[in-house]
């Protein structure tokens, strides 16, 4: 069949669509890069926020009008369906977020599968060397964050067994990849649901074993799992296998935010574990994630806030307004005003432009090797350094070629520099 395949989201969903992606192409199914051309849709949704869950009702509308039949997997399934109306619906199937794997044998079921096809010649997608994969560490989490959709769409934790992420590493290590990004809701949850004791620290050194040239970015971990493991985690991310990245979402530098969040951990908290991290490795690249306006959020916690990235200083914040998702604790509390939300959220997108640019620049001047990951516009390439900073290029090394750099600038979300030699 001809299988057109859109995934939305986070690292996690970008994952199970590239997975989906190569079950179908191995079943003998190609992937096209025209829904007009395809015979069956498959979109794997996100339904993090309210405008997220919006869009994807209207790719899904989109879809039906172009493809015979659609099929929708992700976080939007176990959720909101009911959103999914009109004439669409009919041809629509869905597929729960922890039955993806079976997903290839309920195309091979539809009524289109034996079909006369009508449809227009395919395009089939561009051919790629595939470089940089996400491999999924985990369904579910161990937390009890009273805002997230997320949680309640994928459920309590069921780490995938060590042998098998191994085995997905090695595979894709044999596909040519050089990128290896382990995900889940919550990495540092990985294991927390097995009797013997093998926690994250475990799997990745398992990881650092698998033979072959390529690095490993370690997905986002909350403060309230890495906590107990922080010494061993940062023992096993000092092999030169892993990127020196940390992907630490704080949410709130509220202490009282952070509880009516449910997040299990305090400001001071994080601030010890980014310090622990630093104090490791210098060189390391801090990501971290906040939800601006938040029930209950005064400007006093605002401030708190700013002040707490203004301390640590990360390379990369995500700023995101709270959006009540149904079904969650914190959608049953008082609403911060629209107003106020909007003006938080602008000043503190203009604070992580300004540390962003303050921590980028002391890398002018830089060199030393940094791997090609993807190309950008016109004639420009990608390059992650040892810390997973990206360096644009002017030019376009082979994807996966790992080359001396020098870095000649900084913007807020990335540097620039050229190759050596």
């Amino acid at each position: 069949m001809r299988v057109y395949l859109e995934a939305y989201g986070c690292a996690q969903n970008q994952g199970e669509g590239s997975a989906i992606g190569r079950a179908l192409t191995e079943r003998g199914h190609a992937l096209v890069a025209d829904p007009g051309a395809a015979e069956v849709g498959v979109l794997v949704t996100c339904a993090v926020i309210g405008p997220t869950e919006a869009r994807m009702v209207r790719r899904w509308r989109a879809l039906t009008e172009r493809v015979p039949h659609v099929v929708v997997t992700g976080c939007l399934v176990p959720l909101r369906t009911d959103l999914l109306t009109g004439p669409g619906r009919a041809r629509t199937t869905f597929v729960p977020i922890r039955e993806q794997a079976g997903l290839p044998a309920v195309l091979e079921r539809l009524p289109s599968a034996s079909a006369p096809s009508v449809l227009p010649a395919p395009r089939p997608l561009a051919p790629s060397v595939p470089v940089v994969e996400e491999v999924v560490i985990a369904q579910g989490c161990t937390s009890a964050c009273s805002y997230c959709y997320s949680r309640l769409a994928r459920g309590t934790l069921t780490s995938t067994p060590l042998p098998d992420v191994v085995r997905a590493v090695r595979g894709a290590v044999a596909r040519g990849v050089v990128e290896v990004r382990l995900t889940s809701l919550d990495t540092g949850a990985w294991g927390r649901d097995s009797s013997d004791g093998t926690r994250l620290p475990d799997l990745l050194r398992a990881v650092a074993q698998v033979p072959g040239e390529f690095r490993v970015r370690v997905g986002m971990t909350s403060p309230q799992t890495l906590g107990p493991i922080l010494p061993n985690f940062l023992d096993a991310l000092a092999s030169d296998r892993f990127y020196r990245f940390l992907h630490l979402p704080v949410q709130s530098g509220s202490d009282p935010v952070l509880l009516g969040m449910h997040r299990g951990y305090s400001a001071s908290e994080f601030v010890a574990q980014v310090r622990a991290a630093r104090e490791r490795f210098p060189e390391l690249a801090l990501s971290t994630d906040v939800i601006v306006g938040f029930p209950g959020e005064t400007e006093e916690d605002h401030r708190t806030t700013e002040a707490l990235l203004e301390e640590v200083s990360p390379e990369i914040v995500n700023v995101t307004r709270f959006s009540a998702r149904p079904g969650t604790p914190a959608a049953r509390l008082p609403p911060v005003g629209v107003g106020a939300a909007k003006r938080r959220s602008r000043s503190l997108t203009a604070l992580r432009q300004r540390l962003a640019r303050r921590r980028l620049e002391r890398w002018i001047g830089h060199h030393g090797p940094a791997r090609v990951v993807e190309y950008g516009p016109g004639q420009s390439a990608v390059a992650r350094l040892p810390n997973y900073l990206p360096v644009v290029l002017e030019d376009r090394p082979p994807l996966g070629s790992t080359l001396e750099v020098r870095v000649d600038g900084a913007r807020s979300t990335y540097l620039l520099g050229h190759a050596l030699g």
